[in-house]
């Protein structure tokens, strides 16, 4: 990936993450983060990766946040200097409740290791 479209995938992350906290107003969509954006080489599109705090409200989420995208794509253009301003997609990512539950199991692992070696004896 080259260095400008790493640029503009983090200041697009920033000013959407901005725009959602200070003008979208909608109780439905709860704590919300913008955890990553990909941007295509031609910059025609935005795939905007989000994480909510409550698993069960990402497909009304995902449903509001992409009715919401022609907005959030009009105060961007406010903000952000660019030639041409991509279509954002908005995507669930679910990788934040991935990394949690791997570390449960581990941790859960942990515990009956330690319980099997208390049982029968330190190795």
């Amino acid at each position: 990936m080259s260095l400008r479209i790493e640029k503009v995938n983090s200041e697009l992350q920033k000013r959407i993450m901005e725009i959602i906290q200070d003008e979208v107003d909608d109780p439905h969509l709860g704590i919300i983060s913008i955890t990553r954006v990909e941007t295509t080489v031609d910059l025609k599109e935005s795939k905007v990766y989000f994480s909510l705090l409550d698993d069960s409200k990402y497909a009304k989420a995902k449903d509001i946040l992409n009715k919401m995208g022609g907005f959030i794509r009009m105060q961007l253009g406010k903000s952000i200097r660019i030639k041409i301003l991509p279509e954002l997609h908005f995507i669930p990512d679910d990788s934040i409740k991935y990394s949690v539950d791997m570390y449960q199991k581990i941790e859960e692992v942990k515990a009956q290791d330690a319980k099997r070696r208390e049982q029968y004896g330190k190795d």
